[in-house]
């Protein structure tokens, strides 16, 4: 199965509630239902998340100070009807995407 990446379903992961993810190799996690556009009905939803480590920067003339600076993440999203613990669901889809590679 897959999903489009869509305005909406950025919303949702934007507006999910994250959390640490201690047993994946992801720096967070969160769950949740959502029904795709065009999709006969709501599925579960994990989305891992990575923080992305900043690049050294190159020397170079001063920038202008941010107000403020946010982290920029790189995204894994599973879809499932499966209903064990988000750890297990991780290690059980990365088995069979090595294999289907």
């Amino acid at each position: 199965m897959v999903a489009q990446k869509t305005p909406r379903l950025l919303e949702e992961l934007k507006s999910a509630h994250w959390k640490r993810s201690p047993r994946t190799d992801a720096d967070q996690q969160c769950e949740f239902w959502y029904q795709p556009q065009g999709w006969g009905r709501a599925y579960r939803f994990i989305a891992l998340r990575y923080e992305q480590k900043p690049e050294p920067k190159k020397k170079q003339e001063p920038e202008q100070y941010q107000l403020f600076e946010t982290s920029e993440y790189t995204y894994r999203v599973l879809v499932t009807c499966m209903d064990e613990p988000i750890d297990v669901l991780v290690w059980f889809y990365r088995q069979r995407a090595t294999a289907e590679n």
